[in-house]
């Protein structure tokens, strides 16, 4: 969410290719948990500027890779706008990649700043002021330079209140549009955060003439007319069907070297399949390139790729059949939960939630639901990272099901069945409430349906009565930002370097931002002050440890499960000596080449 997903910097675990846990592509890692490594280590320590220095990248040392062909590929449902300032949704963001350029971009082997619309970048020494200086050659489609006002533009409509993009804002807090010079563009920040500058580069760009005239940026004709200036140009968007993607022959990225191998199919189509077994019937017909294996595809994978259909599939590519890449790198994986709408009187007590808690049996869920693909999750920030606490894994610690220690918290918090019809109730402002309410997750997530059923049948048990409704994907986003629920299935991405802010911040809320929940902790806002202004990253663990302690005693979300590795699956048709790097989550569809 996901802003849930959510944004165009967060991501649903439901997206068809980036359908596990990150909606970071290629031309940048997802922005909703963002981090600028550039300024950590000696960098932060050194009081004099910071200039970007150039250097081979991974992607320099790709072997030469063909150009043309076709990919074809799923989207579970229709995005609901083609606009990187405002998309709030898996699908939208899942396609900005390949319509718009960043400022930089990153090594996924490395996590290392790399050039793309920008050339270089400059730090002043108090890290107060950011310069970045455009590639003279980066172009629009209609052929138009790409100028700093443009850049100045977006910048200044995401900024702005009233454009639907609060998520995105929460990671820009505190900077301003300093100066335009020329080719060049300066930002300024009073307080340096550890990730202003990632935050900044990996901006995408809108061309400013496209928009400038509309009276209402939300409701511009351009949202699904767009004008990019990345490797593919947007060709249609036929609903429930398809959109259609054709590579630009002449683009001006090629020449960066980083990108010479790079973007290789001549036509991309994304299918709108929102089950997953469809997908994966499509997928072994050959009507799919490519498939992600992940949330409710896990079952379709263990089934039958592994089971009915092992035949199908090879193990390894090169022999001219269906092959399977299972792979654990060095990705933290996002996470599963139920998150509980806190404006809810029954959510209201720290104790009832942790009564929940209890009632949410991870170890049923990560074996019947994801079959074996997940563990349990204890944090936000990656369970097995350094930026989580490790003691929150220890036995005694780690919350699990025990339904006695559920019902015992239940009572010691005033809930017990008064009038005998087997549900809890307790007395609330003056008024009896009974222990019901409804958990929503989005209906092409069927993982997500069934870990609901798995929580009604524990939650009767101790005298909680629980309905479930599914719901279509934009009309679920909307209930979200809404908050027109009161509890929700659904899952947040996870980066090496975390920025809390954007879920768990008090001032996240507003505005439809990205804490739907409306968690509210003075000592969490503070911590996440003080995490981010911290560049030394061992200093920085240690703050996000404690945050994840606060967290997971409080619970605002039932943290559920997060998935183990990368699977994905490939037809023949799709070529490369290198199949993903150190960070990816997904495959990076960006270095293969299609026949």
């Amino acid at each position: 969410m996901q802003n849930a997903i959510t944004t165009s910097f967060m991501m649903s675990l439901m997206t068809p290719i980036l359908r596990s846990v990150l909606r970071s592509t290629r031309a940048g890692l997802a922005l909703s948990l963002a981090l600028g490594l550039t300024l950590t280590g000696a960098h932060a320590l050194a009081a004099k500027e910071i200039k970007y220095v150039p250097s081979p990248s991974s992607f320099d040392q790709l072997p030469p890779a063909t150009k043309g062909g076709t990919l074809i590929i799923a989207l579970n449902n229709n995005p609901k706008v083609i606009n990187p300032v405002i998309s709030d949704d898996a699908n939208s963001s899942y396609l900005e990649p390949f319509i718009w350029a960043t400022l930089f971009q990153e090594d996924t082997e490395t996590l290392k700043p790399i050039p793309y619309l920008a050339e270089s970048y400059t730090v002043s020494a108090d890290k107060k002021l950011y310069t970045f200086t455009l590639n003279p050659n980066a172009k629009w489609e209609d052929g138009t330079p790409v100028t700093a006002e443009d850049v100045k533009f977006s910048f200044e409509t995401m900024m702005n209140p009233k454009t639907d993009s609060a998520s995105m804002r929460a990671y820009l807090q505190g900077v301003s549009l300093h100066e335009v010079k020329g080719n060049s563009v300066t930002f300024r920040v009073e307080v340096p955060k550890f990730d202003t500058l990632r935050s900044l580069y990996l901006l995408r760009t809108i061309q400013k003439k496209q928009f400038a005239n509309e009276p209402d940026f939300n409701k511009a004709r351009g949202i699904l007319q767009p004008i990019g200036n990345g490797p593919y140009k947007f060709v249609a968007l036929k609903r429930d069907q398809q959109v259609e993607l054709e590579r630009k022959k002449d683009w001006w990225g090629y020449s960066i070297p980083n990108l010479k191998h790079r973007w290789n199919a001549d036509r991309i189509i994304l299918k709108i399949v929102p089950d997953s077994n469809l997908e994966y019937e499509r997928f072994v017909k050959g009507d799919l390139d490519m498939m992600a294996f992940a949330g409710p595809s896990y079952e379709v994978f263990a089934r039958k790729v592994r089971g009915t259909d092992k035949a199908r599939f090879a193990d390894k590519p090169g022999q001219g059949k269906l092959w399977t890449l299972v792979e654990e790198n060095k990705a933290p994986r996002g996470y599963t939960y139920v998150g509980w709408n806190l404006r809810k009187p029954i959510f209201s007590s720290k104790k009832t939630r942790q009564a929940l808690a209890h009632l949410a049996d991870t170890k049923e869920i990560a074996e019947k639901v994801y079959f074996g693909f997940a563990y349990q999750s204890t944090s936000p920030f990656g369970s097995l990272t350094m930026n989580s606490a490790p003691d929150l894994r220890q036995p005694g610690k780690m919350i699990g099901l025990d339904v006695k220690k559920a019902v015992a918290l239940l009572k010691e918090d005033g809930w017990a069945d008064t009038d005998k019809d087997n549900i809890l109730d307790k007395t609330i402002n003056g008024q009896k409430v009974p222990f019901r309410f409804e958990v929503k997750y989005n209906s092409n997530n069927p993982a997500r349906g069934k870990i609901a059923q798995i929580l009604k049948e524990n939650f009767k048990k101790a005298g909680i009565d629980l309905s479930i409704r599914s719901m279509e994907w934009n009309a679920y986003l909307s209930d979200i930002d809404n908050r027109q629920f009161d509890a929700i299935i659904m899952g947040w991405t996870a980066t090496p370097y975390p920025n809390p802010r954007q879920t768990w911040h008090t001032e996240s809320e507003k505005n439809k931002g990205s804490n739907f929940g409306s968690y509210s902790n003075k000592k969490v806002d503070e911590l996440i002050d003080i995490a981010n202004v911290e560049f030394d990253l061992s200093k920085r663990a240690k703050v996000l440890q404690e945050i994840n302690r606060i967290l997971y005693d409080e619970q605002p979300y039932m943290w559920l499960v997060e998935p183990k590795a990368m699977v994905a699956g490939f037809s023949p048709k799709v070529k490369s000596k290198v199949w993903s790097m150190a960070y990816d989550v997904d495959p990076p569809i960006d270095i293969y080449s299609y026949e």
